[in-house]
């Protein structure tokens, strides 16, 4: 049997098009994790975070140099053992948790050689310029953060040490609490208690109709 659909019937499937729950399903999720709907959500790698981690652009130059000898000359055996006898190493890989943190992400192993600790990177384990860009990355962000802290610094010790600005700050202040104090103050409205009211008829004071009144 051949079912022909009536002009309505198309006009109908146009203005609906078909319902993607599984669409509003993650609309919904990114909603309710604080993300607007076409907010592209970045998964950053365990390597990335650790570097993020990270509080010294001098660590994460550090970093990035040792990681570049080892990709550009995998093979060299110096490259692929750290003492910690060295001071720059020591200072700042060895004695920040985070640096060590970042460095076993990438392979490298913590041992005692002959009295002394190391880090060796394996056999068999490299380093790639992929991970010696995410070093850069996390440096840039690093830096841009320190200097938004500085400038924040700045902005408040000017505040501080202005006294334009501070009475001004101050005016703002007293402003917003008189405003607070003339605000009306609401409340909700309670029902009135009635009283019990006794019924009179026309007749019992004396104005029946007969009367003329």
């Amino acid at each position: 049997m051949r079912v022909t659909k009536t002009l309505n019937d198309r006009n109908v499937d146009r203005r609906r098009p078909p319902r993607d729950d599984g669409a509003r399903s993650r609309r919904d999720a990114m909603a309710y994790a604080g993300y607007a709907p076409g907010h592209r959500v970045v998964e950053r790698t365990p390597l990335e975070r650790a570097l993020r981690a990270i509080a010294r652009p001098e660590t994460l130059d550090l970093l990035e140099r040792l990681s570049k000898n080892v990709a550009r000359a995998p093979s060299e055996a110096k490259y692929r053992k750290l003492k910690r006898a060295n001071a720059t190493i020591g200072r700042e890989i060895f004695d920040d948790e985070r640096a060590m943190r970042a460095m076993t992400t990438m392979g490298w192993i913590a041992e005692t050689i002959e009295g002394s600790e190391c880090l060796t990177l394996p056999r068999g384990t490299t380093t790639t310029m992929r991970e010696v860009r995410a070093m850069d990355e996390a440096r840039t962000a690093l830096r841009r953060r320190l200097e938004e802290e500085m400038r924040a610094k700045i902005r408040a010790r000017a505040m501080a040490n202005d006294p334009r600005r501070a009475a001004l700050r101050e005016a703002v202040e007293a402003d917003r609490a008189e405003r607070a104090v003339r605000e009306p103050v609401t409340t909700g409205s309670r029902a009135a208690a009635r009283g019990t009211g006794t019924t009179v008829t026309a007749k019992e004071v004396g104005a029946s109709g007969s009367s003329g009144c």
